[in-house]
């Protein structure tokens, strides 16, 4: 292996890098990577994808959509190795799979046309795979990591015409999309990302993933209201839909906000106003982080519902609806008393943001 092969391996091996690999830190990649296939990845061009990537992402570069001599050796190392397998299916391995996701990865900011180009190889050697495997795949190391891949992808391709199309090619190769299926990978690249950094016990894994970002934000929902709903049990898009609101109610709920937001408010049961400025932050995030709570249950019993009057009229969802009135009903007190502490100028103990 060369010596700046090596190198970049072990700078992703022993650091917890900014890199990010479309929402995934690098350096939890490539230790999947190692973990699985070997540290010195020796799967057609894995190894080069990977340090590629590494190169593109670390400043190496003398312009932006420029990639050096070297950076650009090792795409093409790996094209002609990808190639070569594609020409004779035979040969095609699990890896090859996560060798088309990074370079559709790579070509983003250099050729963004190639990226569909890939992300439908992607897909067919998932087809490939699937068939010639049979059930046996499911015993793969790897097998939970297609599901990661489907996320990547319809992430990447949020904005793409051929979103949709994505979508329900992933539906008929992988089945529905799960919230096991997400638990299950994310566990798993939190296990890796420790073996080489066991002091980080809560560290993030994803980065951009949320329900402002995601593929399957509340503008995809309110196209499907648009266009009339109506319940069905294998539509990608709502399944899709679903999965990240369940996802983004639990990420929420873990976090205690109502207690905190209680707590942090007991000074307004009493006349006086919050502290400082920094209580006054963290009681502004546990409004926001309680309200998109409760929309998305809100939203999530809707849907789930034969129809959306049957969901919001449910129990749960008067629930959902009280909760969500309590949450702005504390929050108008709390904005009414900020206001009325800045008129008054020095009453109470509120004290202004130095950035107000």
């Amino acid at each position: 292996m060369p010596l700046e092969d090596l190198e970049a391996l072990h700078y992703l091996y022993t650091n917890n890098t900014h890199i990010l690999c479309g929402t995934l830190k690098l350096d939890v990649l490539a230790r999947l990577f190692a973990h699985v296939y070997g540290p010195s990845m020796p799967y057609g061009g894995l190894r080069h994808i990977i340090v590629a990537i590494f190169m593109s992402r670390s400043g190496t570069r003398t312009a932006a959509r420029c990639p050096s001599l070297v950076e650009r050796r090792h795409v093409d190392v790996t094209f002609a190795e990808l190639s070569r397998k594609l020409s004779n299916p035979t040969g095609i391995h699990e890896s090859d799979i996560f060798i088309a996701y990074l370079l559709a990865l790579w070509s983003c900011d250099v050729d963004p046309a190639a990226t569909e180009v890939h992300i439908d190889g992607v897909v067919a050697i998932l087809r490939h795979l699937s068939r010639k495997m049979g059930c046996q795949f499911l015993d793969s190391p790897m097998f939970p990591f297609w599901a990661f891949l489907r996320d990547e992808i319809l992430w990447l391709s949020r904005k793409w015409k051929s979103y949709h199309r994505f979508c329900q090619d992933f539906r008929n190769i992988l089945g529905p999309k799960t919230i096991q299926q997400r638990q299950r990978y994310e566990s798993e690249l939190r296990r890796v990302a420790m073996l080489s950094q066991p002091q980080d016990t809560d560290g993030k894994i994803f980065f951009g993933r949320s329900i402002n970002t995601s593929v399957h934000t509340m503008i995809e929902l309110a196209n499907i209201l648009e266009r009339g709903y109506h319940r069905s049990e294998e539509d990608p898009i709502m399944e899709s839909i679903l999965v990240e609101l369940h996802i983004e109610q639990r990420s929420i709920e873990q976090k205690g906000h109502e207690t905190l937001l209680d707590l942090d408010l007991t000074p307004l049961q009493h006349g006086d106003y919050v502290a400082d400025w920094e209580i006054e932050a963290r009681v502004v995030d546990h409004i926001h982080n309680l309200i998109v709570l409760y929309l998305c249950r809100l939203t999530t019993l809707a849907l789930e519902a034969p129809s959306i009057e049957h969901g919001l009229g449910s129990p749960a969802g008067v629930a959902a609806s009280a909760a969500l009135i309590w949450v702005l009903c504390r929050s108008k007190g709390f904005f009414l008393a900020g206001i009325q502490g800045n008129r008054v100028f020095g009453k109470g103990t509120y004290s202004k943001s130095p950035n107000s």
